[in-house]
């Protein structure tokens, strides 16, 4: 669920152009050509107006160059929409989907995603101090071992998506599509992150939630294990299953925009734009 009500302010100027992967261009394309590169000119600007900070070291953390999914979703408003993550190593810190709507109400929708304590300032002088990630791993249930290439890995990890299922409540029950391909792929051998890829949980293209598929070496066991973690993007009550069993729950978010300490977190977006003559 994608809420319209007017929050926080930020006022933001455009600049940049961007690229996407084949991959996040599926079923997204709203309006001229010209249009969607007007857009995705905006959509980066923004993104360039806020400041990720690893709490603890004080280092910027990265965003991705580019966008990892676009889509749009005229039925629930939304005109054009961008999924960014931040973190360039390893698991991302922080996912963001910026939304248009119609009426070019704009919307920032956070979600942190690090074991790591971190930070986001808008130039404006907004924050986000989220006092933990909402990511709650737990081993995917009777998995394979992990497959020694990244070929095989990312076969296992699309089999794997291929039993995920989900829905939501709002205003009735609503069935999710689980992506069978990811928009992310990650590793980080220091902390024994072997492989992980990020997959889209959607309301036909529109973004509602986050899938992250790992495969990992936990200090107490004798061989790598695969697991698994959701993450919210949208407000509503989220029910997630494997294999038809429920593994995760996400209640509905009930503030509008949630305290800046949660681990999801809204703001809405002032898009400065030149008026004619």
């Amino acid at each position: 669920m994608k809420p319209h009500l007017v929050r926080c302010l930020l006022s933001l100027t455009m600049s940049g152009v961007l690229g996407l992967p084949a991959i996040a261009q599926e079923k997204a394309r709203t309006g001229s050509p010209s249009e969607v590169a007007e857009y995705l000119k905006i959509a980066r600007a923004q993104t360039e107006q806020v400041r990720l900070q690893d709490v603890e070291t004080g280092a910027d953390i990265e965003r991705v160059e580019n966008p990892v999914y676009r889509y749009s979703e005229p039925v629930r408003g939304i005109v054009q929409g961008t999924m960014w993550v931040w973190g360039r190593k390893g698991r991302p810190a922080a996912v963001l989907e910026l939304m248009r709507y119609d009426g070019n109400n704009d919307w920032f929708a956070f979600h942190a995603t690090s074991d790591n304590l971190i930070k986001l300032t808008a130039k404006t002088g907004q924050t986000w101090t989220p006092k933990s990630s909402e990511l709650k791993f737990q081993p995917l249930p009777e998995a394979p071992p992990p497959a020694d290439s990244p070929a095989g890995r990312l076969r296992q990890m699309k089999e794997f998506s291929r039993k995920f299922s989900a829905h939501e409540f709002w205003k009735g029950r609503h069935e999710l599509r689980v992506a069978t391909t990811p928009v992310h792929r990650y590793e980080d051998r220091d902390r024994k992150l072997i492989d992980g890829a990020l997959f889209v949980i959607a309301h036909e293209t529109a973004l509602e939630a986050t899938l992250f598929l790992e495969a990992v070496h936990p200090d107490d066991a004798a061989k790598p294990i695969w697991q698994f973690a959701v993450g919210r993007s949208g407000t509503a009550e989220i029910v997630v299953l494997y294999d038809d069993k429920k593994v995760h729950h996400l209640p509905a978010v009930e503030v509008i925009p949630p305290p800046q300490t949660e681990s999801y977190w809204r703001m809405q977006v002032h898009v400065a734009r030149e008026t004619s003559k």
